[in-house]
């Protein structure tokens, strides 16, 4: 009977000893769901508000294990249901996917058209401290020039957790998340930043649509492309154009069409893009520039 008991003892450390020298195996699972699965009008449906056509809903059609993922003319999202209220006619795209156990599946883009413009849309005071207000345009430089001037902040750029946004910034909200932080950091201590220079201008306007016009100077290129506001959620979608920015991180952003304003007023603006974590090496952060407006710098070397 001791023998037994001895053994058995003995026979059972095995298994602990074998299931702990084991090493563990990690499956995400199969992607079920493939890229041709995912089109307009079978996993998605676009349409337009029946009284209003400038009013778009995004109706995710999948079954509800799957995440959903837009990439529409306001940002991205991940609801069930989106609702884009475009001012501006024209042909814009929807890009629809799916996060599944193996990975994420994105389908073809698909296009909607606007036929008319819609006014009260950029009636929202955002619009105006932007561009300047319907038929209007406003010009804006990064806050640095090329004797390592700041006029107003201390730099450039600032930093922001990835909960950061418009609402806890301006103490009008929550973040969106725990990971909330800002290094405010003066940029004649920290050179490294970017260096002193003639960045160049960025001009956003509402003259028949919603266009922005980049000149980076330190960067040797040119864009022209278009935006739109989320006025919600304090956010800009900038297709075929960037903010302007510093060299150093120019190839460290997610995407850089996808930017929050954290901070906008008649002189000055802070967008904000999100820093990759594996690109830069450095961790998951908001790249916050730091900007004022053409006429407000004008004013400040007058007064000089």
């Amino acid at each position: 009977m001791k023998n037994i008991v001895k053994y058995s003892i003995y026979f059972f450390i095995g298994i602990v000893l074998f299931g702990a020298c084991t090493p563990e195996k990690y499956e995400l699972g199969d992607i079920d769901i493939a890229p041709a699965q995912i089109v307009e009008g079978v996993s998605y449906k676009i349409e337009h508000d029946a009284s209003n056509p400038n009013i778009i809903y995004l109706t995710s059609l999948v079954d509800a294990k799957y995440t959903p993922l837009w990439e529409h003319p306001q940002g991205r999202s991940q609801d069930k249901k989106v609702t884009l209220r475009i001012p501006f006619p024209g042909e814009y795209k929807v890009k629809f996917g799916v996060e599944t156990r193996g990975g994420i599946v994105y389908g073809e883009p698909a296009t909607f058209k606007v036929e008319d413009m819609y006014a009260e849309f950029i009636s929202d005071e955002t619009w105006t401290l932007l561009a300047g207000g319907a038929g209007e345009e406003k010009t804006w430089y990064l806050d640095l020039d090329q004797n390592g001037l700041s006029r107003v902040f201390k730099g450039p750029l600032y930093f922001y957790g990835t909960g950061d946004w418009w609402g806890n910034v301006n103490q009008q909200g929550k973040p969106l998340n725990s990971d909330s932080w800002l290094w405010d950091p003066t940029w004649k201590e920290n050179t490294w930043l970017m260096p002193a220079g003639d960045y160049g201008e960025m001009t956003f306007n509402l003259k028949g649509g919603a266009n922005v016009i980049v000149n980076h100077n330190m960067l040797g290129r040119k864009q022209k492309g278009s935006f739109m506001i989320d006025t919600d959620k304090k956010t800009i979608r900038m297709v075929d154009a960037t903010p302007l920015h510093g060299k150093p991180q120019d190839g460290i952003v997610v995407d850089w069409g996808d930017v929050r304003i954290m901070s906008l007023n008649e002189n000055t603006m802070q967008l904000a893009v999100l820093r990759d974590p594996v690109l830069s090496q450095e961790g998951a952060a908001m790249l916050t520039y730091n900007f004022i407006s053409k006429a407000y710098r004008e004013s400040l070397e007058s007064s000089d």
